[in-house]
Formats: C-alpha cells, structure tokens, sequence
C-alpha cells in the first residue's frame, strides 16, 4: 500500500468512505456504508452553492443536502438566506427535492437570540418586525416549496429548529432528538409561524359535535409550560411530529440518509401545496377558556405575573384574537397577529431582562 504512494488505510472519494484492499490493491467502498450520509464524506467536491453560515451538498440520486455551519447551528439571516436560495437553486434547477440537516451535536438551538435581543434593547421594532417576518416567510417556504424538503435531526431540536420540522414536507428525527417550542423560557412566544401551526393542528383535530376547548387547552399548554420532548417518540405526544408523515430513526448516522428516501419518495407525485384559508379558531369563547387555565397557574403561584402576560398572547394567537365567534381564518392573518404578539412581547421590559440573563448565563431567568 505504501509502496503505491498512498498513505492512509481509509480515506473519502465521492461520498464514500473507503478502505484499503489488500486482496485486489485497490480502495473499496466500506461494506454496508450506503445507507450512511456522513457529510464530511462530500468535503472533497465542490459544494452546490456555498454562503457564510450554510453549505449545500450533492448528496446523490437529485437529492440537495444544505447543512448549517452557524454557531450553534443558530438561525440567524445567513442560514435563513441560504434556506432560500438552497430552495430557490433546487425549484429552478430540476432537482428531486432538498434534505435540511447536519452531523452536529445538535440540529439547532433556535433563532439567534443576540440579534433578536439587540434589536428589543435597541427599541428598534421595525428592523424587529422586518427580521421576524422574514423568519416566518422563510419557515413557510419550506412548507410551500415545489419540491419536497425533508428535515433530518439530532439532539437540540429547539424553537426556529422545531418550527422548520414543524413546516417540512417530513422529518427523519433521531431517536435522541429533543424537540420543543422552548421561547416562554425568554419572555417570548414561538414568531417563526410555530404559535400559528399550533392554531392550525388544532383546528385539524376539531370534530363536530366535539366540545373543541379540551384539544385547544392540550395545544396551549405545550408552548405555554415549553414542554420539550425528551425523545422523538415523545414529540408525537406534544403534537410536534406527525404520525405517518414523520419517522424515528434509531441510529441519528442513517438519518440524512433515511431524509434523502423520503425526499424520493415524495418526489415521484409530488404537487405543491397551497397556503390554506381554512384554519377554524374558537376567537372569545377560546380566549375565555384559555384565560381562565392561566389565571389558576396565577392563583397556585405556578406562575409569575410576566408568565401569564406571555399565556394571554399564546391564547390571543391559538384563538385568532378578539373574535366575536369562532370562524376560520388564513395562515397569512395567524402569522400577522403572532407577529404582533412576538414584537409587544420584546417590548416588554421584563422579558428583555430574561433575554439578557439567558444570554449572559444561559439558563432562565423566571421573573
């Protein structure tokens, strides 16, 4: 082996690991190594499009792969803008469809807080309001796209993360993938269309003749107590994965690669979706209901007064704001008022205490 220059007994061609044969002198691909998407394999080709925080892969088979390489895997502008041209480059360039995901620790923490932060001390709200809004534009293109994307995730699975999963056409999540709407734990609410995904799923699950409040309270307790699943299994329970559209995947290395399947697979008949005008919120009868269930964690001192000021705005956007009676409504209006509610919320000066604690000591502050 030496004798023929070469110097390693494994090394990376074209996605592959590979191994040194001493039989036929020659490198081979490692058995049974296929069903592993191990992107440090791509590092020797050129990737598909490039930016400061996000890498694009040819992953094979028409399948895009765009990994994160944010600290933290953070969802700041970078990897926001880098979603989009990903999708853009893969609508216009005839590929099959695009897998979101990494070999981190750690598939996302979350928006970037500093920046979010910065803007809230800054009192510059109408930057704030352009960022959030772009945030939720670019969420519900993963949703709206013309081709399939697919999240593949492992360990943190935390706020932007868990509303991308959320919005994709399907989600490969690692067993040991911790997934949840963490914002209450900063004095905020999810912004990025995950608070309007909630209102949505929860309308989906109203039967008629069926007393809707119990599925509305199930909903709002998720965000409002920012209950983490501590398993992809248990994501199902919170109503964070969907059973029969998204998998677990055992062992997180045949993750991206179990992505790129379903990406195949949904790409044969593929039909991209339409933003929907049908969502049915309960409006002042929810809101009553949903106000009551916070003022008694109020009354057992479960909660602070800063706490129930943020359940009041997770109520306001599940029920669609101060309806007269229940009636449906588009994504576009829920999006509007969880925006609304996300920028009074980073007004507030309480819940900027908590952005700055977490971030100078990350863990939260309850004030």
């Amino acid at each position: 082996m030496a004798g023929a220059g070469h110097t390693s007994f494994y090394r990376r061609r074209n996605g592959a690991r590979q191994y040194y044969d001493l039989a036929t002198k020659s490198y081979q691909d490692i058995p049974g190594a296929k069903a592993f998407i191990i992107l440090d394999n791509y590092r020797d080709q050129a990737p598909v499009h490039k930016t400061s925080e996000t890498i694009l892969h040819d992953i094979g088979d028409g399948v895009l792969c765009l990994e994160f390489t944010s600290p933290h895997n953070t969802l700041g502008e970078g990897v926001l803008q880098g979603i989009n041209q990903s999708i853009q480059l893969a609508e216009d360039g005839g590929w099959k469809g695009l897998v979101i995901g990494n070999n981190a620790a750690n598939f996302s923490v979350g928006a970037n807080l500093m920046m979010i932060g910065m803007m809230a001390f800054q009192q510059d709200f109408d930057q704030l309001n352009m960022a959030v809004n772009y945030f939720q534009q670019t969420i519900m293109r993963c949703r709206y796209s013309s081709i399939p994307v697919v999240v593949a995730t492992q360990g943190y699975v935390f706020g932007g993360g868990c509303e991308m999963l959320m919005h994709c056409d399907g989600a490969a999540a690692s067993a040991e993938s911790y997934i949840g709407l963490v914002e209450v734990g900063v004095g905020l609410i999810p912004g990025g269309a995950g608070t309007k995904e909630f209102a949505l799923r929860a309308s989906d699950s109203f039967r008629e003749g069926e007393v809707h409040i119990p599925a509305l309270i199930d909903r709002f307790k998720a965000i409002a107590l920012a209950s983490v699943a501590t398993s992809a299994h248990e994501a199902y329970k919170y109503g964070y994965m969907i059973p029969g559209r998204d998998r677990v995947v055992l062992n997180k290395d045949r993750a991206i690669g179990e992505a790129k399947t379903m990406v195949l697979n949904l790409a044969r008949n593929y039909v991209q979706p339409v933003q929907r005008q049908d969502i049915t919120v309960l409006g002042r009868s929810g809101l009553g209901a949903l106000y009551v269930a916070a003022n008694e964690l109020l009354l057992g001192k479960y909660a602070s007064e800063h706490d129930i000021k943020i359940a009041q705005k997770i109520a306001w956007v599940l029920c669609g704001g101060d309806l007269t009676a229940p009636q449906m409504v588009s994504e576009q209006y829920l999006l509007d008022v969880e925006r609304e509610a996300f920028l009074s919320l980073a007004g507030e000066p309480k819940t900027q205490e908590r952005i700055q604690y977490m971030l100078q000591n990350n863990k939260p502050l309850r004030n």
